[in-house]
């Protein structure tokens, strides 16, 4: 288990320092900061293709060869090498050369490589943990993903004070030290005589349910945010807005192990159902808040809420897909989360007044819940 939580950790660490990193080095060489958009937009288009294509394809291997971890040493040695050489192409060609659009090329190829392996390691937890206690193991992985990406509010200064190569050089460190470890605690189980063609199919109710989730959850996840930071800004004023993101992360990160527990005893999809309508709920009432003290606890609220609905998405979708095909079911929920950020960035970064943005963030919150519940309903073993 720790194992997985290392990894996630480590994945979270590259994305923060790639998303810190990227517009500068693009500058670096001559390219608009604008090409980070759009190079962002693309890598989750192609993420939304690469994850249940790989997610399928380490079923294939866990059934034959008894392990995932052909496609995880694969994507984590490819991703390890990428990373390192981002840096080095701004060391090596001046904006002038040809040769400076190997950066944008490397970019999106290192966020491609890095969706190959992401639903073959989350896979790896309905392997390591009994499904009752799914929740609780989920809650290591939701504490160390929120915790790494809080300080992205705060801590970008120190992170590029120590300079792009060896803070990319860190970060490919840690990602191979991390997948390192995680072989290492992990046994191969032995292939199974049945081919998995072999085996029934996922249900296209259940494939809709956890594609469904993916994607309404993503752009719920992007509205969230959108909306807090203009919620911040007009209650607490522009000056406390990194602070008091980092403050709504760490928020996230602290409730969910608790969460764990809870959805544990609950029922997960019972407690991400609440979690999820809870979320949508203070989120209405966070508009109509304009007393400080009350503003500040409803966000707290709002982020205890979240973290439950968050925590049990990846026990909800292992509990809903048939274990021959749970690589397979992370690729589809993960590659619904990835398009629906860049379905955010291309058709929803833009907007500005604070109650559309508000409105559709509790509409895709509803929206989740309903494909969990069609997910939960629709279970099959």
């Amino acid at each position: 288990m720790l194992g997985l939580v290392g990894v996630q950790g480590s994945i979270t660490l590259a994305w923060v320092i790639y998303a810190l990193y990227l517009p500068d080095l693009l500058v670096s060489l001559g390219f608009s900061k604008s090409l980070a958009g759009l190079l962002l937009l693309v890598e989750h288009g192609l993420e939304a293709v690469i994850e249940p294509i790989f997610g399928h394809l380490s079923d294939l291997s866990q059934r034959t060869r008894g392990s995932r971890f052909p496609w995880i040493r694969l994507g984590v040695s490819l991703a390890a090498i990428l990373f390192i050489l981002l840096p080095l192409v701004t060391l090596i060609f001046g904006p002038d050369q040809f040769g400076r659009w190997l950066l944008p090329g490397l970019a999106v190829l290192w966020a491609s490589v890095m969706a190959i392996f992401r639903s073959p390691v989350m896979a790896l937890l309905g392997q390591a943990t009994p499904r009752p206690k799914l929740p609780i193991a989920a809650s290591g992985l939701t504490f160390i993903q929120q915790l790494v990406g809080a300080f992205r509010f705060t801590a970008y200064g120190a992170i590029l004070s120590l300079g792009p190569v060896l803070t990319f050089a860190i970060g490919s460190g840690v990602l191979a030290g991390a997948a390192v470890i995680l072989r290492r605690v992990t046994p191969n189980t032995p292939p199974h005589p049945r081919s998995i063609e072999s085996l029934p199919l996922m249900s296209g109710r259940v494939a809709i349910a956890i594609l469904g989730t993916g994607i309404s959850l993503g752009l719920a996840l992007r509205f969230l945010f959108a909306s807090v930071s203009k919620l911040f800004a007009l209650r607490l004023g522009a000056d406390a807005v990194g602070g008091s993101l980092l403050g709504f992360s760490l928020i996230l990160a602290l409730s969910a192990l608790p969460a764990g527990q809870i959805a544990s005893r609950m029922g997960n999809s019972k407690a991400t159902i609440i979690g999820l309508g809870s979320t949508a709920l203070f989120l209405a009432l966070s508009l109509m808040t304009t007393a400080k003290v009350l503003f500040i606890l409803g966000a707290i609220a709002l982020g205890i809420t979240f973290s439950l609905a968050l925590n049990g998405m990846i026990p909800f979708v292992l509990e809903t897909t048939p274990n021959h095909r749970s690589g397979l079911g992370m690729g589809l929920y993960f590659g619904g989360f990835s398009g629906a950020i860049g379905l955010f960035d291309f058709g929803f970064a833009q907007m500005t007044d604070l109650q559309p943005i508000i409105g559709a963030g509790i509409l895709c919150f509803i929206l989740a819940s309903g494909f969990v519940f069609l997910g939960h309903s629709s279970q099959t073993r």
